[in-house]
């Protein structure tokens, strides 16, 4: 059986896409906004308090070893996970 090649994907690449209340915000790991998709130039950090509310709620969390930012779907947020970088165990996700 071939070994199918891996395709290796250089350039712009899309953020992904979070929903709190009726607006859709980049959610942007590496810069830690939350970025309006209407006007990129509305944005909310992390660190705030409305940034924390909104990570909670859309599953934004970070690893506590690495600090790598993950979305995590509702769908695991009681299942153990793993970080994708340095394997610690990052759940069952709580939210307080």
């Amino acid at each position: 059986m071939a070994i199918p090649k891996l395709k290796v994907v250089t350039g712009p690449r899309m953020l992904p896409i979070v929903h709190y209340g009726t607006t859709g915000y980049f959610a942007d790991l590496r810069l830690g906004q939350f970025r309006n998709i209407q006007n990129p130039h509305d944005f909310v950090d992390f660190n705030s308090e409305q940034g924390q509310l909104m990570c909670r709620q859309t599953g934004v969390i970070w690893c506590p070893e690495c600090r790598m930012g993950v979305i995590v779907s509702k769908v695991f947020e009681q299942e153990p996970l793993r970080c994708m970088q340095c394997l610690n165990v990052l759940g069952p996700i709580s939210h307080e």
